[in-house]
């Protein structure tokens, strides 16, 4: 996990905002969210709009609470960065982690994994306190166009 990124950084906009509940389905809300601050034709719409729907489902299934909580979704711009940030009331004392391998006869596990490789490493976790917990991760904002073997 890269600290690439401090919350507040000069120069930043928040695209948008929205509170989730605490249920896996809230991840298609999330997509719907993401699809309207950012739009279906940015670059970087796919890669974001997947990490999105994979860091609220992580929350979603770990955090502390009930589906009458929240979780609060933000996407950031900065100079050349998007951020996602995802904020929820936190959960076990152990910090959120991507694995390196999960068997494949098991369902769950490879969210952060996913998010990792989406954007290159550059994801991380903030402690809040009372606040919760923040997990983030961040892409380029104008991404280089996909190379296609043999093209």
């Amino acid at each position: 996990m890269n600290a690439v990124i401090s919350p507040g950084e000069v120069g930043s906009e928040i695209l948008g905002e929205a509170y989730l509940t605490l249920d896996p389905a809230s991840a298609s809300q999330a997509r719907v969210c993401v699809r309207e601050w950012l739009g279906a034709d940015h670059p970087a719409y796919e890669n974001v709009r997947l990490a999105t729907s994979e860091l609220v489902a992580n929350a979603a299934v770990h955090a502390a609470g009930g589906p009458c909580d929240l979780m609060l979704l933000v996407l950031v711009r900065t100079a050349d960065l998007l951020r996602v940030e995802v904020t929820d009331p936190g959960g076990d004392s152990s910090r959120p982690r991507a694995c390196d391998a999960v068997p494949d006869d098991v369902e769950r596990g490879r969210g952060l994994a996913i998010v990792r490789e989406l954007s290159g490493g550059r994801w991380g976790v903030r402690d809040r306190g009372a606040l919760g917990r923040t997990v983030w991760c961040a892409f380029d904002l104008h991404p280089a166009p996909a190379s296609h073997p043999g093209a």
